[in-house]
């Protein structure tokens, strides 16, 4: 595919940048000639500098643009995006990465296969397993195939061809002003700080109803090196890379029946299995999204003084296959919300959290917990002191 280019974004993280581009160099690209654009940021560090420009790319022309100021993340980012229209497609990686050797192989076939699907926002490289809103763990649905669509944007690695980002160009010059409550995204989106550009695309993608296409098994892993947004060195992002051989994915098509999850991690089209419109239903089975006051039923595990029309246990995973299975339980309720009335079950929100966190962990050590508790004291006041001393 000569009509795609590589972007390797940097600032002042040398070990990072040197990482990523080896990473690359190791990826398989049959044959191709791939061009491949090193975007450093201006931060002052030579050694930065030095890595990008004495790199050696053996696949094709390579580039290295050294900002003559200080853009920050979000300008940067932007400006970087701008090489699809130039190329045709860009795969966009920031330093902190590493990639799968067969991310090439999937990003071309995910290229062909959704450049004229105006729903795909986007092309994700890599794979969710936690809940960013919720600080839980995130397991989609197995049916089958090497893809899902997700209303959620990617910044660890990400694919636009020239259409989906021109859309998004556009969009954003009318609506980068601040964002709030009112637009409809988890709280924890809305409490990102400015330099975020992710949580723009995001807002573009909820508002649009649109889609970033997300890989089953990831393409591309995050080492959560510190820098702008990470104050402590963290393996919290780390998943699984695909390292075995693959020569052809199994893409879904865009459709009623693909598998889809919104921008709270909760599944779409659950609706259709409980005899609903999913207009009428509001899937909170994360617990991020509260009730929707617009919407008739709610499935949840909180306990609410509505009439249950169903209950469910909390065993299977992922969660929604409790319901999809109707697991019997008293874990998770489905409320009509029209009908007020008593609920028999008094679990205290300390309970919930507790049946939650069960669920998530699975098991653990009392000294594990120990250890975890004086880990996360220790890094609470090391991130208080960077902020004294900056």
């Amino acid at each position: 595919m000569s009509n795609l280019a590589l972007v390797a974004v940097g600032y002042n993280r040398p070990k990072s940048l040197q990482r990523l581009l080896e990473s690359l160099t190791n990826a398989i690209y049959d044959g191709d000639a791939v061009p491949l654009i090193i975007s450093i940021d201006q931060s002052g560090n030579s050694e930065v500098e030095s890595i990008a420009k004495e790199f050696n790319w053996p696949y094709g022309e390579k580039v290295v643009v050294i900002q003559p100021e200080r853009l920050g993340l979000r300008r940067h980012i932007l400006q970087c995006g701008d090489y699809a229209l130039q190329y045709g497609a860009v795969a966009l990686l920031e330093d902190d990465l590493f990639v799968s050797p067969y991310f090439y192989r999937y990003l071309t076939q995910a290229i062909q296969k959704y450049k004229d699907e105006e729903s795909v926002a986007g092309i994700s490289l890599y794979s969710h397993l936690w809940n960013v809103n919720s600080n839980r763990p995130f397991i989609p649905m197995d049916d089958g195939m090497d893809g899902y669509f997700f209303q959620f944007a990617q910044s660890w690695g990400q694919v636009w061809t020239a259409r989906m980002w021109l859309d998004f160009k556009c969009w954003y010059e009318q609506n980068n002003g601040m964002i709030s409550n009112e637009d409809g995204l988890p709280k924890a989106i809305i409490q990102w700080p400015e330099s975020s550009w992710l949580k723009y695309y995001i807002k573009y993608i909820v508002q649009s109803n649109k889609f970033f296409v997300y890989p089953r098994a990831s393409l591309t892993t995050n080492f959560g090196d510190i820098g702008q947004h990470a104050q402590i060195s963290s393996t919290s992002y780390q998943v699984p890379l695909l390292y075995g051989k693959m020569n052809d994915f199994s893409l879904p098509a865009f459709d009623k029946e693909s598998l889809k999850y919104d921008v709270y991690f909760e599944r779409i089209g659950m609706g259709k299995t409980l005899g609903f419109s999913d207009q009428d239903l509001c899937v909170d089975l994360h617990g991020e999204k509260g009730r929707d006051p617009s919407r008739r039923y709610w499935l949840t595990m909180e306990i609410a003084d509505y009439h249950i029309l169903s209950s469910y246990g909390l065993q299977l995973r992922p969660h929604e296959m409790n319901v999809i299975t109707n697991n019997p339980g008293k874990e998770i309720f489905l409320y009509d919300t029209r009908v007020i009335e008593g609920n028999p079950y008094n679990r205290k929100r300390a309970n919930l959290q507790l049946l939650k966190s069960i669920y998530d962990i699975r098991d653990i050590r009392r000294q594990e917990i120990i250890r975890l508790a004086y880990y996360q004291v220790y890094s609470s006041f090391k991130r208080r002191v960077r902020r004294i001393f900056r």
